[in-house]
C-alpha cells in the first residue's frame, strides 16, 4: 500500500480506539474532547505557523537594531519573542489548551472513579502479568510537579487500587495532541520501531523485548506482534498506571509482563535483554537519570542486544536557532523542564559513558508507521522519529 492510500484519521475523539476498561464518554464528555481536539488542530495548523512571519518581520529586525546582531541561540530568541504582543496571545493559548485537555478529562474519570477501578481489578489474568514493588520511590524528577499539566501527574494515588492516572493518560492524551497520527491506539511509535529494527538488522530476532517509561503500554503492545515467540517486559515508576496498564493488556489480549520499577535500577539480571526501548521517555527524567538509564541498558542487554530510545532531535541538528527555539517550548510551558537539557546533551558521549563503543552507537532518523485496522503498519507519507542507539558487544 502506497503512503498515500492510507485512510485519513478522523480528527475527533471518536477515531480513539476503545477497549473494556476505558472510561465511557456521553454526548457531553464528547463534544468537549473534540472541541480540546479541534482547538489543538487550530492552533497547530492556523496560528502557530505566523509567529515565523512575527520573528522575521518585527522580532528579528528589532533585536538585531538593538544588538548589532542576530540571536545566537534559541535562548534569545525566546526572551526576544516574549516581548512581541502577537506570540503573547499565542503562548497564552496554548497554554490553556494544554491544560484544557486535563481539565476536561478529569471529570469524566473522577465521575466514574469507582467502576473503573473495578473494571481495572484482574482476578485471573489470562495475558502477562503485573508485579508491583511499594518500595520503589517516585523520582525527584517526577516527584515536584504535574507532567504535561496532568492533575496528580502519572503516580497520584487516592488508593491501594488507584489506576485513575491510568485512565487519565488513556483517553486519547496523546491522541488528542498528535491529531490521530499515531493510530487508534497510539501504538505507531513501537510500530516505528519495529519498522526500523527489521529494515537496518533483518536477520536480528529478538526473543526478549524490554519498553522502559512503558505507561499504560500503547507503545508496548505491538512488540508482541514484532517476532514469533518474543516476551515482552514494561517498566514503569507509578503503580496508578501500571495496575492500568495491566487491565488494558487484558482487554485487548496482549501478553506484556508489567513491572514496577526505575529504568536506572530495573532489577533484571545481566544480559536479559535482546532489545532495550523506549519512546519519548529521556526527556522526562534528568541529566544524572539519563545516564544511569543508558548505563543500565547496557548491562541488562545480552551480547548482541540493542538499545533504542525514541525521541525528538537534539537541538545541534537543527539548522536554524528558530527551529530550536519552537522544539524548545514544552521546556518553560509544558511541566517538561528536562526537555530542553536533555536534548542539548552529547548522547554518544552517555553511551561510551554507559559501557557502548564509539563504534557501535547511532543516530538517526525513523519514519513515523502507520498502524492500520487490517493489522498491516506502513510509514506514514510525512514525519520522523530521533532515534538514539547502540549495540553491546
Amino acid at each position: 500500500m502506497a503512503s498515500t492510500d492510507i485512510p485519513a484519521f478522523k480528527f475527533d475523539i471518536s477515531g480513539l480506539g476503545r477497549h473494556a476498561v476505558m472510561a465511557e464518554l456521553n454526548h457531553e464528555d464528547t463534544s468537549r474532547l473534540n472541541y480540546s481536539m479541534a482547538f489543538m488542530r487550530h492552533l497547530r495548523e492556523q496560528v502557530e505557523p505566523k509567529n515565523k512571519t512575527v520573528f522575521d518581520s518585527r522580532v528579528e529586525p528589532s533585536f538585531e537594531k538593538k544588538n548589532g546582531r542576530k540571536p545566537k541561540d534559541r535562548h534569545e530568541v525566546r526572551k526576544a519573542m516574549l516581548e512581541d504582543n502577537a506570540y503573547q496571545w499565542w503562548a497564552c493559548l496554548r497554554r490553556h489548551q494544554q491544560e484544557l485537555g486535563s481539565s476536561n478529562k478529569w471529570p469524566i474519570i473522577e465521575r466514574q472513579a469507582a467502576e473503573l477501578i473495578a473494571k481495572a481489578k484482574v482476578k485471573n489474568p489470562k495475558y502477562g502479568s503485573l508485579k508491583l514493588d511499594p518500595t520503589v520511590q517516585t523520582p525527584r524528577y517526577q516527584a515536584g510537579f504535574d507532567m504535561h499539566w496532568m492533575a496528580g501527574s502519572y503516580h497520584g494515588e487516592g488508593g491501594s487500587d488507584d489506576v485513575l492516572p491510568g485512565a487519565m493518560y488513556d483517553l486519547g492524551g496523546l491522541y488528542m495532541g498528535s491529531g490521530g497520527k499515531f493510530g487508534k491506539w497510539n501504538d505507531g511509535p513501537g510500530y516505528s520501531v519495529i519498522h526500523w529494527l527489521k529494515t537496518q538488522y533483518p536477520d536480528f530476532k529478538p526473543k526478549k523485548i524490554l519498553d522502559e517509561g512503558c505507561t499504560v503500554g500503547q507503545s508496548t503492545g505491538p512488540y508482541c506482534f514484532g517476532w514469533p515467540g518474543v516476551e515482552v517486559h514494561g517498566i514503569d515508576y507509578a503503580a496508578p498506571i501500571l495496575r492500568y496498564a495491566h487491565a488494558r493488556a487484558q482487554a485487548l489480549k496482549l501478553p506484556i509482563h508489567f513491572k514496577q520499577a526505575l529504568a536506572e535500577d530495573t532489577g533484571y539480571a545481566d544480559n536479559s535483554f535482546d532489545v532495550v526501548v523506549s519512546s519519548m521517555f529521556l526527556h522526562e527524567t534528568s541529566h544524572k537519570a539519563v545516564h544511569a538509564i543508558v548505563k543500565e541498558a547496557h548491562r541488562i542487554l545480552k551480547p548482541g542486544g540493542i538499545m533504542i530510545h525514541v525521541e525528538q532531535p537534539p537541538f545541534k541538528t537543527m539548522k536554524t536557532v528558530w527551529q530550536q527555539f519552537v522544539m524548545d517550548w514544552d521546556t518553560h510551558n509544558n511541566n517538561e523542564p528536562f526537555w530542553g537539557p536533555m536534548h542539548d546533551m552529547d548522547l554518544e558521549d552517555v553511551a561510551v559513558k554507559g559501557g557502548f563503543k564509539k563504534q557501535d552507537v547511532l543516530q538517526t532518523y525513523a519514519p513515523f508507521v502507520t498502524p492500520l485496522d487490517d493489522g498491516r503498519a506502513v510509514p506514514a507519507e510525512r514525519g520522523e522519529w530521533f532515534f538514539f542507539t547502540a549495540r553491546k558487544r
